[in-house]
């Protein structure tokens, strides 16, 4: 199974633990869904570590990879999940089809990726695309750049798509010094001790751990999601798994078009269709 595989898998999940957040998390704070979702998914890796004997010698070059990766993680998955909270689906996902682009920029200094000018060229094909996806009208062409500083939750959405941007070459640093297995169970635990706090003072004094059944189905989907893309990262440049990574968000507006009865996009057809090309000449060329 080769990175584009991986990648496609875990761009299929995340479109499920969008829709599994924004169906559970209506009872429960960010915070709370933040820390309930990273803890189970934690307890899932954990026990696959140990069923398998997954260990390695823990480094202080891998300890400081990983502080910085959860921190930057454990802030963006708070705005990421307050965003899915109270926005559309639709109009706030494709933000994320900026991290490519942040990525094009950060891997190179971070990671020494360097990419094929066409690998490059199908990057920005995906981000294209899923700008196309995202405009009303031929006559609003500058129109999902505007509603960013019109609605909160885009501004959230993008604040987590240069976030992840840049977290993601740390992720690629600890599964290089581990594997991807050992290196996710790190990261998710240390996260959700951080966030522990937060949820805790969220809940104003109704905190209760029964209320983390929740987050069971989001955590679920979120656990396939972060296999896969850690192992995809292992085998594939993060720019390229990151943009095939990026269909998740064709998925994700057709569950809040279809199921959440969200508006129905005119250009969603071609935008997709670009998307899918730009995955194409990644795949193919890249």
């Amino acid at each position: 199974m080769n990175w584009f595989v991986l990648a496609l898998i875990s761009s299929i999940t995340l479109s499920l633990r969008d829709f599994a957040v924004k169906k559970a998390g209506r009872e429960l704070s960010s915070a709370f869904m933040s820390w309930g979702m990273n803890f189970l998914i934690f307890l899932i890796l954990l026990a696959l570590n140990v069923v398998f004997l997954n260990y390695h010698t823990i480094t202080l070059s891998f300890v400081w990879v990983l502080i910085i990766a959860a921190v930057l993680d454990s802030m963006a998955t708070v705005l990421y999940l307050w965003a899915i909270k109270n926005g559309d689906l639709s109009k706030i996902i494709p933000m994320l089809c900026f991290i490519p682009v942040i990525q094009l920029f950060v891997t190179p200094v971070l990671i020494h990726e360097n990419l094929s000018l066409i690998g490059m060229s199908g990057v920005m094909v995906v981000v294209f695309g899923s700008y196309v996806l995202n405009i009303e009208t031929w006559d609003g062409f500058l129109s999902p750049v505007k509603r960013v500083f019109k609605d909160k939750s885009s501004m959230m959405m993008l604040a987590v798509a240069c976030i992840w941007g840049v977290s993601s070459s740390f992720h690629k640093i600890g599964v290089k010094q581990t594997d991807a297995l050992f290196w996710a169970v790190s990261e998710i635990g240390l996260i959700s001790l951080f966030l522990f706090p937060f949820a805790v003072w969220s809940d104003k004094g109704n905190f209760s751990f029964s209320k983390i059944k929740h987050t069971l189905w989001p955590a679920i989907f979120s656990t396939l999601t972060v296999m896969s893309y850690y192992t995809a990262i292992s085998f594939g440049p993060v720019a390229y798994v990151s943009s095939v990574r990026r269909l998740g968000v064709l998925f994700t507006m057709v569950i809040g078009i279809i199921v959440l009865k969200e508006k129905v996009k005119r250009l969603g057809f071609a935008g997709g269709i670009i998307m899918i090309t730009g995955a194409g000449i990644i795949s193919l060329f890249g």
